[in-house]
């Protein structure tokens, strides 16, 4: 008897999800670097604090979902605003 499969098991759904997860986190680590390259333009501490903090509660509701996909991009999400914060508090 077949086993009962999520559809996020599937193998195209898999496919979307590391396709967002690299596009969220291409487009999140070039916003970290061009924080670190740019001092002309101003990071705003506020809202890449609320993004921690929506990273952070995604990444733990990641974790009890057991989504690997979800784990790595909220892992990556919560490292680059974390980031980001800093430069915007140490400068």
């Amino acid at each position: 008897m077949p086993k009962n499969r999520r559809a996020s098991d599937r193998g195209w759904v898999k496919m979307v999800g590391w396709a967002a997860c690299l596009a969220l986190a291409g487009s999140l680590t070039y916003t970290f670097v061009s924080s670190l390259s740019s001092e002309s333009k101003p990071i705003d501490p506020v809202f890449f604090g609320m993004q921690v903090l929506a990273s952070v509660l995604f990444l733990v509701y990641s974790i009890r979902l057991r989504s690997r996909i979800f784990v790595v991009a909220n892992s990556v999400a919560v490292l680059n605003g974390l980031g980001t914060l800093i430069v915007a508090l140490t400068r």
